[in-house]
């Protein structure tokens, strides 16, 4: 591997140390998902109705439901543990553990309070339907993280997590896809107010510069001038 990508590379890998929130998401929902399939695979269905985020839970057990949902993924687990691994790592080591957390927390809270209530008024949809899993809070997460990058990589991330939301929802809106957009705007939104500056990286952040193109190469002789008091430039011998 070249060596100039290697500790690019090693800023999407989650660690204990440096991601302490990325590797307990990791660990977390790895758990939850082997421990229901393995041992109670018959109350599958069951362990989604109590903990899904309908109107019926929130109204009876709010938050044992909106914190157990996201980490029940009844399938396609390992898609999602890949895409909240590369989300949580790259935001967390930009703008830390506790900020990262509330950027998460945006997305499944609010996406999940404005999509239940919202289609249970406008609509009069089932108050006890299943929704569950960490899209949410991945959506959210994975949309502020690409506002952290700069350069091609940043327009890449962007874009692959607007296709990734807008797509579904242009093809079949729904509550789920209507849920992942509004995550992937209260992420970057949220971001933003807890930063209290530009989203676009600074020069002294730790991803600064991540994706970002190589600065051109001085002017032919620019390495042997010097600049001597007075404002001059003297040429070198």
């Amino acid at each position: 591997m070249n060596g100039a990508m290697t500790p690019v590379l090693a800023r999407f890998v989650p660690s204990p140390r440096a991601t302490p929130l990325a590797t307990a998401m990791i660990l977390t929902l790895l758990g939850a998902g082997v421990t229901l399939r393995l041992g109670f695979p018959d109350d599958i269905d069951d362990v989604v109705g109590w903990t899904s985020t309908n109107v019926q839970n929130l109204a009876s057990h709010p938050v044992a439901s909106m914190l157990a949902s996201a980490f029940v993924v009844p399938t396609g687990l390992l898609p999602e543990l890949i895409l909240v691994a590369v989300g949580f790592t790259l935001l967390e080591r930009s703008i830390g553990t506790l900020r990262t957390a509330a950027v998460a927390l945006s997305g499944h809270v609010v996406a999940s309070l404005l999509t239940e209530y919202g289609a249970y008024l406008l609509t009069n949809s089932a108050t006890d339907r299943d929704d569950v899993g960490v899209s949410y809070a991945m959506f959210a997460v994975l949309a502020a993280g690409a506002f952290r990058l700069t350069g091609r990589l940043r327009l890449l991330s962007l874009a692959a997590v607007g296709a990734a939301v807008l797509i579904p929802i242009g093809v079949a809106p729904g509550m789920t896809t209507t849920g992942h957009l509004l995550a992937a705007a209260l992420g970057p939104l949220t971001m933003a107010a807890l930063t209290r500056r530009r989203v676009l990286l600074q020069p002294g952040d730790p991803l600064a510069g991540v994706g970002a193109a190589a600065p051109a190469p001085a002017p032919a002789g620019a390495a042997a001038r010097k600049i001597i008091p007075g404002g001059r430039a003297d040429p070198g011998e």
